[in-house]
């Protein structure tokens, strides 16, 4: 019966993962140094590994928790979920591990190989546990039994709809048809014991243990009654929510005490953002020390090759419209603002953005800080007071902004960041505005943690091979 409740469902599947991982750690150790149980006499490897546990638990409850269980999803999409939470935790506690100063003191064999272990242990475990709930749903009494209450028009798509996405757990076991009177007839294989008089007395003579209502949103039906006549006999109401809105996500939230429904073209997963969140800070520290030591070594070249200051600050606009102050080393003489009329005509961007190759503007120590992106060093700095992110979307100036149409605003949905699609897709080769406005979006409708792990990685690469840079 506990099998019934995702919430257990997902506990087990946490403590599944975390005794993979444990059981890595110990195999771990072993090949390293021969003896599986005196890690136990090390603090520092007893602490490393209760942080490893405590920050999958995070990773978990945040990122994973959000997809579907373990047996809705194809054995595939088992793997690749663990992969990536495994990827995500090997990158925070390798983070985890240098900003303490541990990275020379932990052995990296054995974090490695207990990431590589775990990857397979973990995944045969879901497996296992897969399987013996696939099994499990094979007993009818011990799956959720649903009553369908619907239309007559819209049953049989239900229906079909249904039985692909149901997973193993419930099934449809009967249905209600409001509009007509069909009692006794089948559809789709499925009886139908109700209508809009008798619907009450259907649990006296069939089993189910939740009902699912699903009618057009301006079918005129007291609806509250349906719905607290079943819930006074304890039954579970599903309501389907249904609005004549073509929006890309709908949920219900609690808004002031008032119960909305949110329309919005992208609903971001907040437990996700959290980690997003946590990430950029501790990226930022780690990028803000690098960020030191390049002022110390390019500071003096900047003042003595062109009057100005070390640092160069514009205003910018970043999520739904904040204006915020950018920093990034100075690349450019100080009149370079005023000049920008006068270049306009060799804009090489279609569009909403300006852009030059050889910009006349730029000073000669400018022009390798930019290939090598070490002017943008400073904006760890806007990422740890939170007006932008590590990755994110390119923050425009305020006159671009000014010209933008609404379906460019969208593109300020997000955080900008410091990196992101356009930065990794070639950006010297990108020539229309519209373009980076395509990229830019792609992100935000597909964004996930790992997508923001995958374009840090490849924005390292870019950076040490000196591609993509202006």
């Amino acid at each position: 019966m506990l099998l019934r409740s995702s919430q257990v469902r997902r506990a087990v599947v946490l403590v599944i993962d975390i005794f993979g991982i444990f059981i890595a750690f110990i195999i771990s150790w072993f090949l390293r140094f021969g003896t599986p149980f005196s890690w136990i006499l090390s603090e520092l490897y007893t602490s490393t590994l209760v942080i490893i546990t405590l920050i999958y638990v995070v990773i978990f409850v945040f990122y994973d928790n959000k997809r579907p269980s373990v047996v809705h999803q194809t054995p595939f999409e088992n793997l690749v979920s663990v992969f990536s939470n495994l990827l995500l935790l090997m990158a925070v506690t390798l983070i985890y591990l240098f900003v303490m100063q541990r990275g020379s003191l932990v052995s990296r064999y054995v974090i490695g190989l207990t990431f590589a272990i775990g990857f397979v242990d973990d995944f045969l475990l879901r497996m296992l546990f897969r399987i013996i709930l696939i099994n499990y749903s094979k007993n009818v009494e011990r799956i959720t039994n649903i009553m369908l209450v619907t239309l007559s028009f819209r049953a049989r798509d239900i229906l079909n709809e249904f039985e692909q996405n149901q997973g193993y757990l419930m099934r449809i076991s009967c249905i209600t048809i409001l509009d007509k009177d069909m009692v006794g007839r089948n559809i789709n294989g499925i009886p139908v014991v109700g209508n809009a008089e008798n619907y009450l007395n259907t649990h006296r003579q069939n089993v189910y243990d939740e009902v699912f209502v699903n009618i057009p949103y301006n079918y005129e039906v007291k609806l509250r009654r349906i719905i607290m006549d079943f819930e006074e006999m304890g039954v579970t109401v599903n309501l389907n929510i249904e609005f004549n809105v073509d929006a890309s996500e709908k949920r219900i939230r609690n808004l002031a005490g008032y119960q909305v429904v949110s329309f919005s073209a992208a609903i971001l997963d907040p437990g996700s953002l959290f980690i997003k969140r946590l990430m950029d800070i501790v990226g930022s520290i780690v990028g803000l020390l690098i960020c030191a030591v390049s002022i110390l070594i390019f500071g003096p070249v900047i003042k003595l090759t062109s009057p100005g200051p070390i640092l160069y600050a514009q205003t910018r606009v970043g999520i739904n419209g904040r204006r915020f102050r950018i920093y990034k080393l100075r690349t450019m003489y100080q009149d370079a603002d005023k000049r920008k009329a006068e270049l306009l005509a060799q804009n090489e961007m279609k569009g909403l953005m300006f852009k030059i190759k050889d910009d006349p503007r730029i000073t000669p120590i400018g022009r390798f800080l930019r290939k090598t992106s070490i002017d943008e060093l400073p904006q760890f700095w806007n990422v740890l007071m939170s007006d932008m992110s590590m990755v994110g979307t390119r923050p425009p100036t305020e006159d671009e902004y000014e010209k933008y149409g609404n379906y460019h605003m969208r593109r300020l949905s997000i955080k900008p960041g410091i990196t992101g699609m356009w930065q990794v897709s070639g950006r010297n080769e990108i020539k229309n505005f519209e373009d980076v406005v395509r990229l830019d979006l792609f992100y935000i409708d597909n964004w996930s943690l790992l997508l923001d792990i995958k374009l840090i990685i490849k924005t390292v690469w870019i950076v040490i091979f000196g591609r993509g840079a202006s």
